[in-house]
């Protein structure tokens, strides 16, 4: 059994119609964006405070790497990559002698977001970096945080290069008592310590944080959390599975259960998103094809439904449950992958 089924895999595989397969990856691709939307994050803080270090651990140092960025004054710019849900306003310090300008285009952007009905637009959550060994929280910290927060926007106090002074948390939630949570975090090893500290607690605190719409944005940006990772992606797999089951609610020929690959492609496309696969269609047809395994754009699709048959209760057709069932593997897989 395990031979002939190998051998329709193959066979299906050199036969594969690539420019319809292509179609339906692109097309897949456009939706499942377009669902994932934009996560936008203001990260402010003094110069040296390790802005960019955190980024870099939470995001990944390929972002930060090949992330375009667009000014809105010499010392503030969105930074954002074609095709990634994450856009970052970065602060280029809180330094007083630009602090005027710097506080009043955080304010602009803070009020344009707002203003705009587009939710991609909106500024989702801010992080105020404040590094531990300063021991200070001073005016301009304070008040972004205001600012934020009387927008409706929410912010955690990130506490930098943690564990010289663990006891400063205190301190700094009594002088930030508007902000939603302070989190110390160490995004590199220090001189005497070890490793990284408080980074998984802050992404999970973002994501309780944010709208449940700029949630799945956030999941698929950060690279700390995988299990936050499949527990998001098997949300794709549970719809997706009723969206076979509705598919072939009227039973259908084996043979024509490509009905459901369709579906099937938009659940490893948007499943890949959430884990950070990026690409055009280029790179996700030859992903795509692989998992599924049997993309039956063609007769020779049928050469593997043929073999699966004698695998699945009930002869000859594919009936919403078994649909279900298929895609729900399909999808378990792909995340164990």
């Amino acid at each position: 059994m395990q031979d002939r089924i190998l051998g329709g895999a193959a066979a299906a595989a050199m036969a594969v119609d690539w420019d319809r397969l292509t179609g339906l990856v692109d097309d897949a691709l456009t939706k499942q964006r377009t669902k994932l939307g934009k996560i936008n994050i203001i990260v402010a803080g003094r110069t040296g405070v390790g802005k960019s270090t955190l980024v870099n651990a939470v995001f990944g140092a390929d972002f930060a790497r090949t992330a375009m960025g667009r000014p809105v004054t010499r010392h503030a710019v969105w930074y954002e990559r074609d095709n990634h849900p994450l856009r970052i306003l970065d602060t280029k310090g809180l330094e007083t002698a630009a602090y005027e300008e710097t506080w009043a285009a955080l304010k602009t952007e803070v009020e344009n977001g707002r203003s705009d009905p587009n939710p991609t637009k909106h500024i989702h959550i801010g992080w105020v970096c404040v590094q531990e060994p300063a021991l200070r929280f001073e005016e301009a910290e304070q008040r972004l945080v205001e600012l934020l927060k009387s927008a409706g926007i929410p912010v955690i106090v990130v506490l930098t290069k943690h564990g010289m002074f663990p006891e400063f948390k205190e301190e700094l939630a009594r002088l930030a008592p508007m902000a939603d949570g302070v989190i110390p975090v160490r995004a590199l090893p220090m001189p005497g310590l070890d490793g990284t500290a408080g980074l998984d607690e802050l992404v999970l605190a973002t994501t309780r944080l944010l709208p449940e719409a700029t949630r799945g944005a956030f999941i698929a940006a950060q690279r700390i959390d995988l299990k936050l990772k499949s527990t998001d992606a098997r949300k794709i797999v549970w719809s997706s599975a009723g969206l076979a089951a509705t598919a072939a609610a009227v039973p259908l020929p084996f043979s024509d259960a490509v009905a459901i690959v369709p579906i099937q492609i938009g659940m490893i496309t948007g499943i890949s998103l959430r884990f950070g696969i990026e690409g055009t269609s280029d790179r996700l047809v030859p992903l795509a094809s692989s998992v599924i395994g049997c993309i039956a754009t063609t007769a020779a699709g049928r050469i593997i439904a043929g073999q699966l048959l004698k695998l699945v209760p009930g002869g000859s057709v594919v009936t919403g449950g078994v649909a279900a069932a298929l895609t729900t593997g399909l999808g378990e897989a792909y995340i164990a992958f």
